[in-house]
């Protein structure tokens, strides 16, 4: 079985409090792109076997991927096993929940291959046990908000046409662990501060994006985690930079980090963007994609 698994961008992402549990309660407005990851599934008579192109994440239990087909067999008690290959596209450590994608791609895809026959509120279920963003996969949406630590979703209808985007990933990958602990650690040196400007509002964004409203866009777009990022914030704001002067005319850090994202009026003007922030720094990984 050979499989799809899209990445996705945070248009929105504000951060509220910090839960008893760890987490922190957020809203999001989370966008699935057509930049992706290739999955492919085979039984095998057991256990769980993966394989992948890429150096520098694990092929063993530590893996969302080896957690998402490890859950299935224990909880329904599944003797087959199966061997996972993993082609990665996606940048690592970037923002753009390749990991939880590739969790969630691999549970739709066990259902489907193992004939499980699970619906979709138990198979959402299960995502929010192998981690945040996982969910909104699942969900196999184009568009969310999500609440809570980002499980709590809510489809939206999209707008008429698919948005543009021209991404550019710095040399340096930020986890999730980290830029919450950045976070954590600036709010403690000023523990007055807002997490997100108060005009910041989910709906209204949502709204213009519909609507075709790009300087309303322009004024919404929001992040709350992409002014903790230390010594790193150059970097991200000369890559915002340089994508408004391409001609996007809006610019943001998706997720934690560290991919930086514009929004564009058409895929000519994407893709002439790309091709200019490649040559402008080597070491920049530069993609285009749409909503998908």
């Amino acid at each position: 079985m050979k499989l799809f698994s899209p990445a996705k961008i945070n248009l929105f992402l504000k951060i509220l409090s910090r839960r008893a549990d760890g987490y922190h309660e957020l809203e999001t407005l989370f966008e699935r792109i057509s930049l992706g990851d290739t999955i492919f599934l085979k039984t095998i008579p057991s256990g769980i076997r993966l394989q992948t192109n890429a150096r520098n994440i694990p092929s063993d239990s530590s893996n969302l991927v080896w957690q998402a087909a490890d859950l299935l067999q224990k909880r329904y008690g599944v003797k087959k096993g199966v061997a996972i290959r993993l082609v990665k596209r996606i940048p690592v450590a970037a923002g753009l929940g390749g990991g939880s994608s590739n969790a969630a791609t691999v549970l739709m895809g066990l259902n489907r291959l193992w004939k499980m026959k699970l619906s979709r509120k138990e198979l959402l279920s299960l995502a929010a046990e192998i981690g945040s963003d996982v969910p909104f996969f699942v969900l196999d949406t184009s568009f969310a908000i999500g609440k809570g630590r980002g499980e709590i979703l809510k489809k939206i209808n999209p707008p008429k046409a698919p948005i543009w985007h021209c991404l550019v990933k710095p040399p340096f990958g930020i986890s999730t662990k980290e830029a919450y602990q950045g976070l954590s650690k600036h709010l403690k040196a000023s523990p007055k501060q807002k997490l997100t400007p108060l005009r910041a509002n989910v709906n209204m964004l949502l709204h213009s994006i519909q609507k075709g409203d790009q300087e309303r866009v322009k004024r919404l777009l929001t992040n709350s985690l992409e002014v903790y990022l230390d010594k790193r914030l150059t970097s991200i704001l000369k890559i915002k930079s340089e994508l408004i002067r391409q001609g996007a005319f809006v610019s943001l850090m998706s997720g934690s980090g560290s991919t930086v994202f514009g929004l564009f009026r058409s895929k000519l003007e994407a893709a002439r963007a790309a091709k200019i922030l490649k040559k402008i720094n080597k070491t920049w990984k530069v993609f285009i994609a749409s909503t998908w």
